[in-house]
């Protein structure tokens, strides 16, 4: 059996689980005392981990919380994290055939069960790892970050925080990226010749990104409206706002 094109080593693994971890700290917010307890006790190794590297602090010693070069650091991965979700995400659902993105009617639905259950149709194919590779991205880190918009991290009994290192979710995120469709997959040949993927794929990169730029335009066009209307409606506001 060939070995496997992507693979997490320990160290990314336990930075993908302080960034996880940190977040959690920051935004909820909390922090854990020393002592941890019950199913806290698995986040041990993170929180060692993310001591060492200055993730975290111990604060009047009785708990971890974050540092200010973790919340830097968080800072930054939020903002790939934002990048990803607006120029990556649309890569997730795309009919190669028909050569159309399920982003391209997103406005179109009223709810968001109307708009996942036309992502369920059978032609949609997921890119994201393919548009990752062409772009000289980390697949394994892209995968993780669906993975957190999905909420993926503790979906079974053990909880969030036996999945940060000991979970079977990570193996999930390795089988994503060896088996999605890559690069070199999306070449095809006919009578007339043949296309590799390199060329496929950077079309399809091209269409995406006037995409997601036509999508940023349709959001700002809408919060502008609606902020028209509620000035109109609001005399208040109105008066504020000239």
């Amino acid at each position: 059996m060939p070995a496997s094109k992507y693979e997490l080593q320990p160290d990314e693994k336990e930075r993908f689980a302080g960034i996880y971890l940190l977040d959690h700290m920051v935004n909820t917010p909390t922090s854990f005392p020393l002592l941890l307890e019950d199913r806290d006790i698995d986040l041990e190794p993170v929180l060692e981990w993310m001591l060492t590297h200055d993730f975290v602090e111990i604060i009047e010693e009785k708990a971890y919380a974050p540092s200010q070069k973790g919340k830097a650091i968080l800072k930054k991965f939020d903002l790939r994290y934002r990048d990803f979700l607006s120029n990556y995400d649309i890569y997730g659902a795309i009919d190669l055939e028909a050569g159309n993105f399920a982003f391209a009617s997103y406005h179109d639905f009223d709810t968001d069960a109307d708009w996942h259950e036309y992502l369920e149709q059978y032609c949609w194919e997921d890119l994201r790892v393919a548009v990752a590779q062409y772009r000289g991205v980390n697949p394994v880190e892209i995968v993780f970050m669906s993975f957190l918009n999905e909420g993926r991290f503790g979906k079974d009994d053990n909880g969030w925080q036996f999945d940060l290192l000991l979970g079977s979710v990570w193996d999930e995120i390795l089988e994503i990226c060896n088996t999605s469709i890559s690069v070199d997959d999306l070449g095809w040949s006919d009578d007339q010749g043949s296309i590799s993927g390199e060329v496929v794929i950077k079309d399809i990169v091209a269409q995406g990104s006037v995409l997601v730029e036509e999508l940023h335009l349709k959001e700002e066009h809408d919060v502008s409206a609606e902020q028209n209307v509620n000035a109109s409606t609001n005399p208040w506001l109105g008066d504020y706002q000239s």
